[in-house]
């Protein structure tokens, strides 16, 4: 199948709903630039056009700006927010800015994730920070009816790509999901974990012109790209109150490219 014929997956201007109607929803690592959104910014812009009033938390004060515009265009209300998620302090400013304006937070999403780069720092930003900015918004998402955390993992966490400290970090998220959802339930608090395969967003956007995306495509059992949006909608689902009994979960969001051998999947890559 030609990539050029899948559909397109929903995005904001038909995901307008109300099934966040009322709650207030921090997503950390949703800034954009232009029009290719990445995964934060599209759940971000979801999460709006569903009716939440949407925190856009990411290291850059233009990156932030630019998911915050698309959604206002849009009709949803955002607030931009800037820290390094590695720094206590600056994150505590951030969700205190944050719920100075909105008086509370009944979702926080995890989607910041650096893939190159020194250990410690692939290390910090994708767990430590992921950490930090659960640990912040603890207290008010304690006060919620409807109090959700979403961290995003990656395949690479679950299937060996050579992703070193990106695949430790990432397998890092998964433990502290079962971990925080243990300890936080008593608290009405749900923790699940997202895990992103070969979708194209800009972090994926490698090997256009290779025909490494056409790979990519055949490696999974739909043989079909994902999106942005196919995360946005998934995390849609754990944010809102119809997953209310669901916590603890990690949820492949990879068209079922884990669930296969290399063995399985030789006839396809090969045909």
């Amino acid at each position: 199948m030609d990539t050029a014929t899948v559909p397109e997956p929903g995005g904001f201007a038909d995901g307008r709903g109300t099934r966040l109607a009322g709650m207030a929803a921090l997503v950390a690592g949703a800034g954009s630039s232009g029009d290719f959104l990445g995964t934060g910014a599209a759940s971000a812009s979801l999460f709006a056009a569903q009716g939440a009033v949407t925190g856009v938390l990411d290291a850059s004060p233009g990156r932030a700006a630019a998911t915050c515009d698309l959604i206002t265009r849009q009709g949803g209300t955002a607030i931009a927010l800037t820290a390094d998620i590695t720094d206590e302090n600056a994150v505590h400013r951030a969700v205190e800015r944050f719920t100075a304006e909105t008086g509370r937070i009944d979702v926080v999403m995890n989607n910041t994730g650096i893939a190159v780069g020194e250990w410690d720092r692939v290390f910090a930003v994708n767990a430590k920070g992921t950490a930090l900015v659960s640990e912040a918004a603890h207290r008010y998402l304690a006060k919620s009816s409807m109090a959700s955390v979403i961290n995003v993992s990656s395949i690479a966490a679950l299937r060996g790509f050579g992703g070193g400290a990106y695949a430790a970090s990432k397998g890092a998220v998964l433990s502290m999901t079962t971990d925080y959802a243990y300890r936080w339930g008593p608290d009405g608090i749900r923790v699940n974990c997202l895990v992103p395969g070969h979708l194209y967003p800009p972090m994926g956007d490698q090997g256009s012109d290779t025909g490494v995306r056409d790979v990519r495509r055949k490696a999974n059992l739909l043989g079909t790209e994902g999106d942005a949006w196919d995360l946005a909608w998934a995390a849609l689902f754990l944010a809102s109150p119809e997953s209310r009994w669901i916590t603890g979960t990690v949820l492949p969001v990879d068209a079922g490219t884990t669930t296969a051998t290399g063995l399985g999947m030789l006839g396809r890559l090969t045909s």
